[in-house]
């Protein structure tokens, strides 16, 4: 790396360790750590959902899968992220201000019984440690990649920087941190197709390759019999199922926005955050697709980013992009590790310690942090034996947000939906997932849509046969658009 480059990324790094131990001094309690205090305004939210959505799938596999089968891949970004964000803006964040929750568990406690509160967050917080652990690693071979350094070293760097400002700052110290990095990832994204049309002849020349040399590129659908990503596979299971699930009911997308500073903050951050989306290709797919255009020879499709920034950027902007995807990846981690350990707190030790003292939360929240950040950095080197990280998170994902969806869904519009239906749904939901996954072999995206659709069957099935929430109870945790309710706050 030039040391024009090197120098571009410790000053990153010292900025965004020092912005994060400021916020540090405000927070007083655990409100402000894990909810910034209620605080947040709608662009700051907005712009830290973008950081913490985009992870190393994002930038180093989306631009390598748009090497490999073009501008479909921005379907995962449109198709897998928009229609979502719009529900959750106009449904669930309100539903979940009316519930005055810290958490999506929390709601679940609520709308069914604290078993699935329990088991809901217990499931979620295994995964983000796993996946936590793969973001660790894949900064870890990103630092390997540029500066030469082993994946322990880049671990305990990477660690060290982001433990800096999540652990004593909280959400805030996140959300705030999280708002520059996504300014630097845009920035950077702009300039790489800026220069890429230009160093590719300029934009006729560009759309020309594509269409006389690469027609299939820029087909906005992949063929149904397509092995990884056929279209209706595409639709169903990550348009029915794991987009909304992950809009609507992921923790650490979902946390800012209920530290905002109103519910209508709350919700103009998600339809912020949508808007930004239309723009995120550029950030992801388009590097893959210039490298195509511009004939790039690559052993490995993933490597599309890579070669873009070694000869497309000049010096010292090739060192801000190699920030922009540090930023990536440091924004999915920190969101992730403070989110996990507030399900921790409050919805596992909150239920299962019947006597647990709240002014300790704090503290608890704190050190559950630092414990999951090292559980990160254990877990972060052993990823690599793996394989494929996209397909490995995706099926993990896939086990899960079917039953859960289905019981945000008919837990949140309907009255009928009982707390024990809720608790047998889950339960055999995943099991049913497993089974598909592990013992069938089948596509993870047909899984995510077939426990879905079971979840609802058996959600309707138990229901029948259960006893339903009092009426009093209802009011609060279900969406009823015909009736009129005043705003209360969380």
């Amino acid at each position: 790396m030039h040391p024009l480059d090197l120098a571009v990324v410790v000053v990153y790094l010292g900025i965004i360790a020092t912005i994060g131990l400021r916020q540090a001094r405000r927070v007083k309690d655990a409100r402000d750590y894990f909810l910034a205090g209620r605080s947040l305004t709608w662009w700051v939210i907005g712009l830290s959902i973008i950081g913490t959505n985009i992870d190393t799938n994002s930038y180093m596999g989306a631009a390598g899968n748009a090497y490999d089968v073009g501008i479909a891949q921005a379907n995962f970004e449109w198709i897998g992220a928009i229609p979502a964000m719009i529900l959750a803006s106009l449904v669930f964040i309100p539903l979940y201000w009316r519930a005055g929750v810290y958490s999506i568990p929390e709601y679940l406690g609520l709308r069914y019984r604290q078993e699935v509160r329990v088991i809901a967050a217990l499931i979620a917080s295994l995964f983000a440690v796993f996946a936590l652990g793969v973001a660790m690693w894949a900064l870890a071979l990103t630092l390997e990649t540029y500066l030469g350094w082993p994946i322990w070293l880049g671990v305990l760097v990477s660690g060290s920087v982001v433990g800096l400002y999540s652990v004593t700052g909280g959400l805030a110290a996140v959300a705030m941190t999280d708002a520059i990095q996504v300014s630097i990832m845009f920035a950077c994204g702009l300039i790489i197709v800026f220069l890429g049309i230009s160093q590719a002849g300029g934009l006729a020349t560009f759309a020309d390759t594509f269409t006389s040399q690469h027609p299939q590129h820029i087909q906005a659908y992949l063929p149904g019999d397509h092995e990884s990503f056929p279209w209706h596979g595409v639709i169903l299971g990550l348009g029915f199922v794991l987009s909304p699930a992950y809009w609507v009911g992921g923790q650490a997308i979902l946390q800012r926005t209920l530290g905002a500073r109103s519910q209508w903050d709350a919700s103009a951050s998600m339809m912020f955050a949508a808007l930004a989306k239309l723009f995120i290709p550029l950030l992801i797919v388009f590097p893959g697709m210039l490298a195509l255009a511009m004939q790039a020879d690559l052993a490995y499709p993933d490597m599309a980013l890579p070669w873009v920034i070694k000869n497309v950027l000049p010096v010292g902007v090739s060192g801000l992009m190699f920030v922009a995807i540090i930023a990536a990846l440091q924004s999915s981690i920190d969101s992730g590790i403070n989110a996990t350990a507030l399900m921790i707190t409050r919805d596992i030790r909150h239920v299962l310690i019947k006597h647990h003292d709240p002014d300790a939360d704090l503290q608890v929240g704190r050190a559950l942090t630092l414990i999951i950040l090292l559980g990160a950095m254990v877990v972060a080197p052993f990823v690599g034996q793996l394989g494929s990280i996209y397909t490995v998170v995706q099926q993990g994902l896939s086990l899960f947000q079917g039953p859960m969806l289905a019981l945000l869904l008919l837990g949140a519009l309907t009255r009928w939906a009982t707390p024990k239906a809720g608790l047998w749904t889950l339960v055999t939901g995943v099991f049913v997932a497993a089974t598909l996954l592990l013992g069938a072999d089948v596509s993870m995206l047909y899984v995510a849509f077939l426990s879905f659709c079971y979840s609802l069957a058996a959600l309707l099935a138990f229901s029948q046969i259960t006893t339903p929430l009092p009426p009093e109870q209802l009011d609060q945790v279900t969406y009823l658009p015909l009736r009129t309710r005043g705003e209360v706050s969380p």
